[in-house]
């Protein structure tokens, strides 16, 4: 890893600590917290992988993280607490009187793709998971769109880290890595002030969101 500071080096040499960071990262990410998942996987993409092979195992620890996180949601389904936290999720994420009519009709409308699709959607990755839990959709058949979602989006982010990782070292060692943190942080909170703006028109517009009986 030369060009990286010497800080990182323990961290970027000790495999398992690397997956398993992965792993509770992805798992954050599905429960739905403010939490930037995909800007992981594509750092973790270009600062670790040096091969295809590489690729797919970190691919797969994200996976995992993904599909454990989800399995909150869907087992919520199965206990019957499902319409309960998306109503509390909707209301905690500013989320207008629309949100989960939306999301109900976005998993009538796609069925079992809603599964695959919702891993690249947060608002449909979240409701997906309890409306197949609560009796829309199989276990068997759950599980295995699920595991194709969570490759599928696990795989993209940690494959578009791979293919920048040279302009991501030559930003390392140019700009050193306070300031690529900085930047990033930075668009993570420009995005979230975004989603914040946009989910208040929303508000403003619908109303507040409710449960639906």
């Amino acid at each position: 890893m030369e060009g990286w500071p010497a800080a990182l080096d323990p961290l970027l040499q000790d495999a398992t600590l690397i997956y398993l960071g992965l792993f509770l990262a992805t798992l954050i990410d599905a429960t739905g917290l403010p939490f930037p998942g995909r800007v992981v996987l594509v750092a973790t993409g270009a600062a670790v992988a040096t091969d295809w092979w590489q690729v797919a195992a970190l691919a797969a620890a994200g996976a995992l993280g993904a599909i454990a996180g989800d399995h909150v949601w869907y087992a919520a389904g199965r206990l019957g607490a499902g319409d309960r936290l998306m109503a509390l999720y909707c209301k905690l994420s500013l989320a207008s009187g629309r949100c989960e009519q939306r999301s109900r009709a976005r998993f009538e409308r796609f069925g079992p793709l809603a599964i695959v699709v919702g891993r690249f959607v947060a608002g449909v990755r979240i409701f997906a998971a309890p409306v197949a839990g609560s009796g829309a959709m199989s276990y068997p058949r759950y599980l295995l769109f699920e595991v194709i979602g969570a490759l599928a989006w696990s795989g993209a982010f940690i494959v578009v880290g791979y293919v920048l990782g040279a302009q991501w070292r030559g930003l390392m060692d140019r700009y050193g890595l306070g300031a690529i943190l900085i930047g990033v942080g930075a668009l993570t909170v420009a995005g979230a002030v975004a989603i914040v703006v946009v989910r208040l028109a929303r508000l403003r517009r619908h109303g507040p969101a409710r449960r639906v009986s």
